[in-house]
C-alpha cells in the first residue's frame, strides 16, 4: 500500500517506477559468480600453480575485473533491450549513463568477491558468505522497494545506493548537468576503488597470488 500511494503521487506505473532498479540491480548479482570463481580458483590449487608462472597476481585478477566488467556491460545491454520490448521509453541519457555506472558498480562487486574468496574455505561456503554483501544492498539500496526515510540513511553506506539513484534521477527526466548526479558518480567511484583495493590486498596476502 505504500509503494502504491508513492507510485500514484508520482504519476507512474509499477513498471516504470522500478525501471531504474532494474538497471542496478543487474550488476549486484555478478559478486556471487565472482565470489565462487576465485573461492575455487583457492581451493583447487590453480593460484599456487599460477605462482609458478610468469602470470604476475595484478595479471591475475586485472584479467577478472575486465572479463566481469565486459559482463555488465552486457547484463545492461540486455535489460536495455527487455525494457524496451515491454514498452518502456525512458530518457536516452538514462539509458547511456546506466552503462557508466554499471560498469564502475561492477569493480565493487568484484571486490566483494574477493573479500569473500578471502574469508571463505570453500567454494560452498562462500556462496553464503557473499549474501552479506549482497541481501542488504538488495533490500536496501536497489530502489526496487519503497523504504521509510530513516532506513534509507544506512543506504547511503553501500555503493549500489548511488547507482540506484543517479539512475532513478537520470530515467525521470533530471538533466545531466544537476550534481546530485554527478555526486553520485564520484561516490560510487570512491567506494568501487576502496572495496577493490580492499579485496586485492586481503586476496594477494592470503591467496598468495
Amino acid at each position: 500500500m505504500f509503494g502504491s500511494v508513492i507510485i500514484e503521487e508520482i504519476g507512474k506505473s509499477v513498471f516504470e517506477y522500478l525501471v531504474p532498479g532494474l538497471y542496478a540491480f543487474s550488476g549486484l548479482f555478478m559478486a556471487i559468480p565472482v565470489a565462487l570463481s576465485f573461492s575455487e580458483d583457492r581451493e583447487q590449487g590453480l593460484l599456487k600453480r599460477i605462482n609458478t608462472t610468469p602470470t604476475t597476481g595484478t595479471e591475475f585478477i586485472g584479467s577478472h575485473l575486465i572479463s566481469n566488467m565486459s559482463i555488465a556491460i552486457i547484463q545492461v545491454a540486455i535489460v536495455a533491450v527487455l525494457t524496451f520490448l515491454m514498452g518502456y521509453r525512458g530518457p536516452t541519457a538514462g539509458i547511456i549513463f546506466s552503462f557508466v555506472f554499471m560498469v564502475i558498480f561492477s569493480i565493487s562487486t568484484i571486490g566483494f568477491g574477493l573479500i569473500t574468496a578471502t574469508i571463505a574455505k570453500s567454494a560452498k561456503a562462500a556462496g553464503g558468505i557473499i549474501q552479506i554483501f549482497v541481501l542488504p544492498q538488495q533490500l536496501l539500496a536497489s530502489g526496487l522497494y519503497p523504504l521509510p526515510a530513516d532506513v534509507k540513511v544506512v543506504s547511503q553506506f553501500m555503493p549500489l545506493h548511488y547507482a540506484s539513484d543517479a539512475l532513478t534521477l537520470l530515467f525521470n527526466g533530471v538533466p545531466l548537468s544537476d550534481l546530485r548526479i554527478w555526486g553520485d558518480l564520484l561516490v560510487l567511484i570512491l567506494f568501487s576503488l576502496i572495496i577493490i583495493s580492499v579485496g586485492i590486498i586481503l586476496f594477494k596476502k592470503i591467496g598468495k597470488v
